[in-house]
């Protein structure tokens, strides 16, 4: 007759466990949002800092920087954010395979 409780403990574990997750998940993704990177272009003549939610916190010029060419500066921008972006999702993917290590998924909605 009692023998049906023994399931019921399996789900109160699977239930810690979970909990235990999502506690270091949001851990996890607190001190990835805290996170700096800062890159250049490869003729560093721009930086970029983003944190880890992918937003901009400073964008800095070079002296050497034609300023009057416009489409120079926009080639610039959109290649050091896409870095910086690839940079993110890289740190991001380092910091969540502790979890993905334990054997838990990564992609969930908390």
């Amino acid at each position: 007759m009692l023998k049906g409780l023994g399931g019921m403990g399996d789900m109160m574990g699977l239930m810690k466990q979970a909990q235990k997750m999502k506690k270091e998940m949001k851990k996890i993704k607190k001190e990835i949002s805290k996170t700096n990177i800062t890159v250049c272009d490869p003729s560093n003549q721009v930086t970029i800092v983003i944190n880890g939610d992918n937003i901009i916190q400073k964008i800095s010029f070079s002296e050497e920087v034609d300023t009057s060419n416009k489409k120079l500066i926009e080639n610039l921008l959109k290649e050091t954010f896409n870095k910086a972006s690839r940079e993110v999702e890289k740190m991001t993917a380092e910091k969540m395979s502790v979890l993905s290590k334990q054997g838990l998924p990564t992609d969930l909605p908390f």
